[in-house]
């Protein structure tokens, strides 16, 4: 069997653009015309580098004396030993060189519920966990016995509003990733949305029920998790690659805004939590802690006003002494 010699010009997730086959070495590769390959970038030299076999019969990647040079991981050589997984960089473009021998990995198994799962049934799936979220938020607010038709028509700001999030990330996909997914992007959204609509009925239960005001006085945070788990599955979607790029970043972002988050309280309200008291309701035989009694309120408040009296007499005796310091 012949030896045949393929190079591969990738982009910058990896992916192969263009595959050239040669039957025979040397290979020279630069911007020049007169090269077996022409790379398109105006980083390289005109004759920038030359594929070729050593002394002992390995195959290498030599520099002809360019400025640039070949990089590895941003390092510079003017001679690299290939081995079929090695990316170098010529200028700013990857590229990487494999034989006929060069043995691929075994073939991945077919996914077939991914398959499946996908198109006409997944957008129909997501319209309808949608639908039964505007509706039970719909019911969960109505005081007034709306009609069926308000029900209704409180459905499409809700459908309306994740098709436009949904087709924001499937033409970043169609750009990036060349398919445009539009139903996936609405399933990530829709279990996204579920699982916030859930973590919020958990911790108003919580906090209710069992005065635990903890979850509630510090949602936000709840939010900013699954909304990052979100945008995570979504950019995973357009580029499963980086997938631990992607988790790094994502995790990045969501304690750097839950800290600002902390901080905008704090200075706001001398308080870290996003809420100062408990302000959810929900009907009393859900109720599981025991009521407290008149006495014990009014002691509370009391207690709640010695602290407060005790922080006005420490700020006012501060004001005094800065002001007697300020008059001498």
């Amino acid at each position: 069997m012949s030896l045949f010699y393929f190079v591969e010009i990738l982009n910058h997730s990896g992916d192969v653009q263009a595959r050239h086959k040669f039957s025979e070495l040397p290979i020279r590769l630069g911007r020049g015309y007169q090269n077996d390959i022409i790379l398109d970038d105006h980083h390289t030299a005109a004759e920038h580098a030359i594929i070729e076999q050593d002394e002992h019969g390995k195959l290498i990647l030599r520099d002809l004396g360019s400025q640039n040079g070949i990089k590895i991981k941003g390092k510079s050589h003017t001679q690299i030993q290939l081995d079929g997984d090695k990316v170098v960089h010529l200028g700013h473009t990857p590229i990487r060189v494999r034989d006929s021998h060069y043995q691929v990995n075994a073939e991945i198994i077919s996914d077939t519920i991914h398959n499946r799962w996908q198109g006409w049934p997944l957008l129909v799936c997501s319209v309808l966990i949608i639908a039964a979220l505007s509706l039970s938020e719909t019911w969960v607010n109505d005081i007034t016995e709306n009609k069926t038709t308000d029900y209704i028509m409180g459905v499409f700001p809700w459908l309306l509003s994740a098709a436009a999030w949904a087709g924001i990330w499937a033409l970043a996909n169609r750009v990036f990733g060349g398919a445009a997914n539009f139903s996936r992007h609405a399933f990530i959204l829709s279990c996204g949305l579920l699982i916030m609509q859930l973590i919020e009925y958990i911790y108003t239960i919580l906090g209710f029920s069992f005065s635990w005001e903890a979850p509630i006085l510090y949602k936000g945070h709840y939010a900013i998790a699954v909304i990052t788990a979100t945008i995570y599955y979504h950019l995973r979607l357009i580029n499963p690659r980086r997938r631990k790029l992607l988790k790094i970043l994502c995790i990045g972002a969501a304690l750097t805004v839950s800290g600002l988050k902390l901080l905008h309280n704090y200075q706001t309200t001398n308080k870290y939590a996003d809420e100062l008291y408990m302000n959810e309701m929900l009907p009393p035989a859900m109720r599981v802690s025991r009521n407290h009694s008149l006495a014990e309120f009014d002691q509370s408040i009391m207690t709640l006003k010695q602290e407060i009296d005790s922080e006005r007499e420490k700020a006012l005796k501060e004001k005094a002494e800065k002001k007697s310091a300020t008059t001498k």
